[in-house]
């Protein structure tokens, strides 16, 4: 049984799901009871295996599934929302998640259409089309399924410094625009979703806003952590991999690795890798195209974070993005 963490009145059932076919290590979810009250914040991914091992660990943990409450999302990625739909048609749980969260949740107006032609215009302007046949396709096959995988039941909206069950919500974007955090002041537990691994830095995704334009998640992850720094935080339950203690310490290996990778981004630019799509492939070889999703948000990401500190400018050419040191 893995840890259960409590002081008086307050109880924190960890549900760490093995998973070996990615490098996450674990699919996390947690139950909070505060008092008479049970909190389940996210809810796994889809599939028999998860749901199994779901009502088994609430078994272990002798938590009766009628005594959740309510469910709480720290953002809208498929591998925090899996049984979503099944708890809250069974059981009538009511689900809770940030506004933008919802937007993409339920698939709100025309998010679907607005989300495929920003990534396809992205990939476009970066020159890395051949490398996102793959996943433009699954956005479209989506778009016109959608009921495949929209959230059915009615989400209520998290504002930040609201409370909800005993713990503060705190906005984090960073890993997606939408993650947020949920606070217990009084212990100094903090659930942090993926925005805070016990192994480092985080994938910044990049996404985009209401109006369509590009994010700079790496200026977002930055605020965010500023901002977390500022609460006094004894645990972190992380969306994946161990929970743990030592945020200070993974904080600084965050800053550090997102450092270590934009100097080797610089390095590639300057001895003569101008596109994004060449950085990548110096950067990586093969994995570039494996890991494509990841790595062309990180090499955006980083693009931009290095136009706002003034040391990358960016020209458009030949139909697309092409970066160069700035002259000093």
């Amino acid at each position: 049984m893995d840890e259960i963490i409590g002081t008086e009145g307050k109880t924190v059932y960890p549900i760490i799901f093995p998973v070996n076919y990615s490098n996450m290590g674990s699919i996390n979810c947690y139950i909070y009871q505060n008092g008479n009250e049970y909190t389940l914040i996210d809810a796994g991914i889809k599939g028999e295996e998860f749901e199994q091992f779901f009502y088994r660990k609430l078994s272990d943990y002798s938590i009766e599934i009628k005594k959740i409450n309510r469910i709480i999302l720290t953002h809208f990625h498929e591998d925090h929302t899996g049984l979503v739909n099944k708890l809250a048609k069974d059981y009538s749980i009511p689900v809770y998640a940030s506004q933008i969260a919802i937007t993409r949740l339920k698939c709100e107006g025309d998010y679907l259409q607005k989300k495929l032609t920003f990534y396809q215009e992205l990939y476009n302007q970066y020159g890395v089309m051949e490398y996102a046949i793959e996943r433009l396709a699954k956005m479209e096959n989506t778009l016109h399924n959608k009921e495949k995988v929209i959230l059915l039941p009615t989400i209520k909206r998290l504002e930040e410094g609201q409370q909800i069950g005993g713990l503060q919500i705190i906005a984090v974007p960073g890993h997606s625009p939408d993650s947020i955090g949920f606070w217990d002041k009084e212990n100094g537990w903090l659930f942090a979703g993926d925005f805070l691994l016990a192994s480092g830095m985080t994938n910044a995704l990049i996404d985009h806003d209401e109006a369509g334009e590009v994010i700079k998640p790496l200026m977002q992850y930055i605020e965010s952590i500023k901002k977390v720094k500022s609460f006094s935080i004894q645990y972190v339950f992380a969306g994946h991999e161990a929970v743990f203690q030592n945020l200070d310490e993974v904080i600084e290996k965050s800053l550090s690795k997102m450092e270590y990778k934009l100097q080797k981004l610089v390095k590639k630019i300057r001895e003569g890798h101008h596109s994004a799509r060449a950085i990548g492939e110096a950067i990586y070889g093969p994995r570039f195209a494996k890991h494509f999703i990841f790595i062309i948000s990180e090499i955006i990401g980083l693009t931009l974070l290095a136009q706002e500190r003034g040391i990358v400018e960016r020209h458009w050419q030949d139909g697309q993005w092409i970066f160069q040191l700035k002259e000093s």
